[in-house]
């Protein structure tokens, strides 16, 4: 599905962004967060959370994968849905939100409309576990082989970075790693 988009935003409301890309506009719910970053008329770069819930197709957005990723743990968990997923994973990183669950930190939740303290202790419950997955980020350094070759075809570093990011750990080698990120940007 569509994982990835990065387009010019031509309508901005209270939880939606429109954003165009070729000719096509993508309604993408992002968190009141990300929204106060986020100008209309700007092009932005979202990772996507596809969701098909009730026969209701929707599109979420993040601005880093780790976010994305902590809002597909926290949507797995039943009785949380898409809406309190995205407002749960953008209330911080990763780390903040381990050192949460781990000290059971109920006022970490607490900005969170539509969760109460029944569901919060379910979250905590569950997440335990799968938070540490999400830790071990990979990082890409600016000396990076890849990312240099990256960008001496044209892309930007964020791009880049972002292409590198999702590219298997076992592949090792530059000139693969560069076939691969290359793959994200057809």
């Amino acid at each position: 599905m569509i994982a990835y988009i990065k387009g010019k935003v031509l309508i901005k409301k209270q939880t939606f962004l429109i954003i165009e890309r070729q000719g096509i506009g993508y309604k993408i719910f992002v968190s009141s967060q990300a929204l106060d970053k986020i100008h209309k008329e700007e092009t932005i770069e979202l990772f996507t959370h596809f969701s098909n819930r009730n026969e209701q197709a929707e599109l979420y957005g993040f601005s880093s994968f780790q976010e994305l990723e902590i809002f597909e743990a926290l949507e797995k968990i039943s009785g949380v849905g898409p809406k309190a997923a995205l407002s749960v994973a953008s209330l911080g990183n990763v780390n903040k939100l381990k050192q949460a669950v781990e000290t059971q930190n109920f006022n970490y939740f607490s900005s969170v409309k539509g969760i109460g303290k029944k569901k919060i202790q379910k979250i905590i419950l569950e997440l335990g576990g799968s938070l540490s997955g999400l830790i071990k980020e990979k990082t890409i350094k600016k000396d990076d082989e890849a990312l240099k070759a990256l960008m001496s075809l044209g892309f930007s570093a964020t791009e880049s970075r972002q292409a590198l990011l999702k590219i298997p750990n076992n592949i090792i080698s530059p000139e693969k790693r560069v076939q691969e990120a290359l793959k994200f940007f057809s």
